[in-house]
């Protein structure tokens, strides 16, 4: 078993993704290296880009690609990667040197790994169909790859959207497979930009039903696209079931290695889907141990399944695009797209072009056919937040495409049927909204399959040691400090805060607090709690004891010792931390836990 076989194996119970980086020179390797990058790619591209040109010069005759890869790798990733496993780009049929010579040459050189790059994926029409017929495609591809593996090298099949690789790939044993979602680019217009992001997303979910099907389960990383920030990844981390994430081009773009060091750094602080955070500390992406919550989640896991519209009531902040996000994970649509709509901030004129999309030359400005949301959450889920905002027109227009099942684009003729589950939210009350006129209820029992309430932080006091471990762990790898807990003093604070902003308002609390002070134990000494209720009327807890954290931390984690029948590492995993972080709590907890058990 080599380093990647390794670091596959302890991957799967781990919640940051994996990040592998395709470098062209010494200094984005050393970058890497230092910000904590999980593997190492050498792809000809790389070579290009350090001379200033584009990654799609690899695929260009300029010279033999598996010599420039060697080049690259003696002369520069080698001798800086540290401990990082390279995988190294193979071209196949090599008129110079024979496969086995390529792999023997690459295993001395100390390459772990191989991938088929440069691809034939990237190349279509006349030209594919030619390579195809002449044995010097895909399945020329996979016999490399098989005797890369016999050879002990791990295998990674590079498999391009669109041509049906995923699957080929997946059923010849590879170890992982890197899902090429285009040559990176950059989009700076935000509508766009998200649109762009969400159509990846689909594309993504319909590579990884391919390698579903076919039974096997091969590490899955995400390449290219647009997906050119850390925030464009936790989209396509949080709507797809991927394992990490490689690129070359958005980490060599950056000038300076500070600047390379950040952004991979950024990358690794990411959480996975957060469908690996369970009972009793979590449910997916939310967060809490309070009766309030513990409903939510039995609620959510019966209606999940269902193909039923789903509305959202709760206040702002209090988490429910996360409520909406783990219904759809937990769906039979959880392989497609899940796409979200902010009512409130579509001006009425653009309503119609946003969710049906326009065809091109429809009005001034629509240079392309764009598609609309419902379009590209076809299959899967749209979610629409804060509903209650849409204008009288809106509610119109939304309501006859859900009634009908079918939209029509702005300049278009022709309708086009749609098959999306709606989700949709709203902070305020809908059924009060209707009393007030302001609401249609036609749609508004269209929407209310069932109803899902969302309990506000001041009524789930119980919650906020969970949460504010939870947002803390973010925070430490994205300001680069250890920042364990909070003192008793500023959680007395926080207990008698009202929390008009809910969850949102407790991270923006934290986020200050950790950038006014230093040491590993926050005092708050720069929040000051505003209550709008005395002593004397606060409200009923389900039990006072539960707000002391250490308190409540210790229940929950004799529970998730009990539940994992005393395995430390899946107790972590039930409570969504560390084995480190669990064994500082266990060493609290003493003598209620017992440190020595057995993992």
């Amino acid at each position: 078993m080599n380093n990647i076989h390794k670091l596959f194996a302890s991957h799967r119970g781990q919640r940051s993704p994996l990040v592998g980086v395709v470098a062209g020179s010494g200094l984005v390797t050393s970058g890497a290296l230092d910000a904590g990058a999980d593997l190492l790619f050498a792809l000809n591209s790389g070579f290009y880009r350090s001379q200033g040109s584009g990654s799609f010069a690899a695929f260009l005759p300029y010279g033999n690609a598996n010599d420039q890869t060697e080049d690259l790798l003696r002369e520069h990733l080698l001798p800086r990667r540290g401990r990082m496993p390279v995988i190294a780009g193979l071209l196949v049929n090599d008129p110079t040197h024979s496969l086995e010579e390529r792999l023997a040459r690459l295993r001395q050189l100390g390459v772990e790994g191989v991938v088929n790059w440069p691809t034939v994926g990237f190349i279509d029409g006349h030209f594919r169909g030619a390579l195809e017929a002449a044995g010097l495609g895909t399945e020329a591809e996979i016999g490399m790859l098989h005797r890369a593996k016999a050879m002990g090298f791990a295998t990674f099949g590079f498999a391009v959207v669109g041509d049906g690789s995923a699957s080929r790939f997946a059923t010849a044993g590879v170890d992982a497979m890197i899902m090429g979602l285009g040559l990176t680019h950059e989009v700076h217009d935000v509508q766009e930009r998200r649109d762009h992001i969400q159509h990846s997303c689909t594309l993504l979910n319909a590579m990884l039903e391919e390698v579903h099907q076919t039974g096997h389960a091969p590490v899955c990383l995400a390449f290219g696209g647009p997906i050119t920030t850390p925030e464009d990844l936790e989209q396509l981390l949080a709507h797809s079931a991927i394992d990490g994430f490689a690129g070359g081009s958005v980490f060599e773009r950056l000038p300076f290695q500070s600047a390379i060091v950040s952004l991979v750094r950024r990358f690794k602080s990411l959480l996975l889907r957060a469908g690996d955070v369970v009972h009793p500390a979590g449910f997916g992406p939310l967060v809490g141990v309070s009766d309030q919550m513990l409903e939510l989640y039995r609620r959510v896991e019966r209606v999940a399944p269902f193909d039923v519209s789903v509305y959202i009531q709760g206040e702002s902040g209090s988490g429910k695009e996360l409520v909406a996000t783990q219904i759809h994970r937990l769906s039979l649509r959880r392989h497609r797209a899940f796409v979200t709509v902010n009512c409130g901030a579509i001006p009425d004129s653009l309503f119609e072009s946003e969710l049906f999309g326009h065809e091109k030359g429809a009005f001034t400005g629509a240079h392309r056919r764009r598609l609309g949301k419902f379009e590209l959450a076809h299959g899967g889920t749209l979610f629409l937040d804060e509903v209650a905002d849409l204008s009288p027109h809106g509610q119109v227009a939304l309501l006859r495409a859900i009634q009908q099942r079918e939209i029509t684009p702005v300049g278009g003729e022709r309708p086009k049927s749609v098959d999306v589950r709606i989700l949709a939210a709203s902070n305020r009350p809908l059924s009060q909204l209707i009393d007030e006129g302001e609401f249609r209820a036609d749609l508004y029992y269209r929407l209310n399959g069932v109803t899902i309430e969302l309990p506000p932080l001041r009524s789930r006091l119980k919650d906020i040691p969970f949460l504010a471990e939870h947002i803390l762990g973010r925070l430490s790898v994205q300001f680069k400090r250890m920042v364990l807990s909070l003192s008793s003093d500023f959680y007395a604070k926080i207990i008698e805060h009202d929390w008009p902003g809910n969850v949102r308002e407790l991270e923006h609390v934290l986020t200050q607090s950790i950038m006014l002070e230093d040491g590993p134990i926050l005092d708050g000494k720069h929040f000051e709690p505003v209550s709008r209720r005395s002593n004397e009327a606060r409200p009923l807890r389900d039990n006072d004891l539960d707000l002391d954290p250490l308190a409540a931390r210790r229940r929950a984690l004799r529970r998730a010792m009990q539940q994992a029948g005393g395995n430390k590492s899946r107790a972590a995993e039930l409570l969504g931390v560390t084995r480190r972080t669990l064994y500082a709590w266990l060493r609290e907890s003493s003598p209620e836990v017992d440190p020595s058990q057995k993992s």
